[in-house]
């Protein structure tokens, strides 16, 4: 399993084909939310696109089929700061013949290192119901309760010092 940093365009298509198929609003490289459980945070501030830059992280893998070596992408994420000491971890996907094969938490220890490197102190973000388990093997803990978004109906807030 190797994973790496690339850019946007590498990500948007498992983004558009897997994780939010049915998405109607545009997938930008990243996101204007904001962490709402401290102080009384704007939901949104457009700011964060302007003052920070996203990363994105793949993993990919060997697989030989008929003697043809290849690389296989079979997991995506992204991160970016949400305010100075806040990072968020946006976009994870993960091959479904690849889940329960550490990819997950692969990706989200890049994604926390990029965010100590960056000197945030805590990283955030809105997964699933049906992906949390993932999050919460990682350490992230939930916050609040679950919420409807417009790519599920079900996600809820979670959160790990960093």
């Amino acid at each position: 399993m190797n994973a790496f940093k690339v850019i946007f365009e590498d990500v948007k298509p498992i983004w558009e084909q897997e994780l939010w198929p049915n998405r109607k609003s545009a997938i930008e490289p990243m996101s204007a939310m904001t962490w709402p459980f401290e102080g009384d945070p704007q939901e949104y501030d457009m700011s964060i696109m302007e003052k920070y830059e996203p990363t994105f992280i793949i993993v990919e893998v060997e697989e030989t089929d008929r003697s043809v070596t290849y690389r296989k992408l079979v997991g995506v994420n992204s991160g970016h700061r949400t305010s100075d000491m806040h990072y968020r971890s946006r976009g994870i996907w993960v091959d479904p013949k690849y889940r329960k094969k550490g990819v997950a938490q692969t990706l989200f220890l890049m994604t926390a290192h990029q965010g100590k490197i960056e000197g945030c102190e805590m990283i955030w973000s809105l997964p699933r119901k049906t992906a949390l388990s993932a999050y919460t093997n990682f350490g992230f803990e939930t916050v609040g309760d679950f919420i409807e978004t417009e790519t599920s109906d079900s996600n809820i807030y979670v959160r790990k010092i960093l």
